[in-house]
């Protein structure tokens, strides 16, 4: 009996301890800030506006990052990340990637959640723009947004399908120093949307030059442009994302 009782009480300790420990890692992965990946979204425009609207395939995401990235606890994967592991997985910018795709670009990246989704045009002037997270634990969609209105309110329906992301993500309410920024954001007009999206098609498509020139007009009729800006910077400094 004393034998098993030595063996015994051990035992106990160390599947008591496993167990602390398990749940310790729980604690800190439900803490911890999640680091966030954006995929190029789908353009499921049909028709003459589908070529005018593809560089959404790229602007979508990164405009919807800078949103999300306006909160303290989200963490977000850099574009060109994001490019390299597609190019090395063989993943077409223009291809719908499903969700077990996505979890496992997650993976490589070592985000808790993928971002991808779709945009398509009734080609009447009105834009639906949708996004689905993907989790990339249990390689399942587990939160669903969209936001669809006129052409002319693209940059709006891009935060407003931020917020409900971030909402679904039970993010905090955004500090009152990046309201601001997102109100700006709001009132975006259309035409500086789509030009910020092609320099940013041009900047993933590696012709550096012409993202530069592009964010540079950009900014002579926009000044204020904050995404252009900042992505301006990057590029000049050599650090585009």
């Amino acid at each position: 009996m004393r034998r098993r009782r030595s063996f015994f009480f051990p035992a106990a300790l160390l599947v008591a301890t496993i167990c602390a420990g398990a749940a310790r890692l729980q604690a800190q992965q439900h803490d911890s800030s999640p680091l966030v990946a954006a995929l190029p979204f789908a353009n499921s425009v049909v028709g003459d506006e589908r070529a005018a609207l593809d560089p959404l395939v790229s602007g979508v995401p990164e405009l919807l990052l800078i949103e999300l990235s306006r909160h303290p606890a989200v963490h977000v994967v850099e574009p060109a990340r994001v490019r390299r592991v597609l190019a090395s997985q063989k993943l077409d910018r223009q291809q719908r990637i499903d969700d077990e795709a996505a979890s496992h670009v997650g993976r490589i990246l070592g985000a808790q959640w993928v971002i991808r989704g779709t945009f398509t045009s009734d080609g009447r002037g009105a834009i639906r723009v949708a996004a689905s997270m993907v989790n990339v634990g249990t390689g399942q969609v587990e939160h669903g947004a969209s936001a669809e209105g006129k052409e002319a309110n693209v940059a709006a329906l891009i935060v407003q399908l931020a917020e409900r992301v971030g909402h679904d993500m039970r993010l905090a309410e955004l500090p009152k120093e990046s309201r601001r920024g997102r109100e700006l954001a709001r009132k975006g007009s259309s035409a500086a949307t789509l030009t910020f999206a092609r320099a940013i098609e041009a900047r993933d498509s590696g012709r550096l030059q012409e993202a530069i020139a592009t964010l540079e007009q950009l900014l002579s009729d926009n000044p204020d442009y904050e995404p252009a800006q900042n992505e301006l910077a990057r590029l000049h400094s050599g650090t585009g994302r």
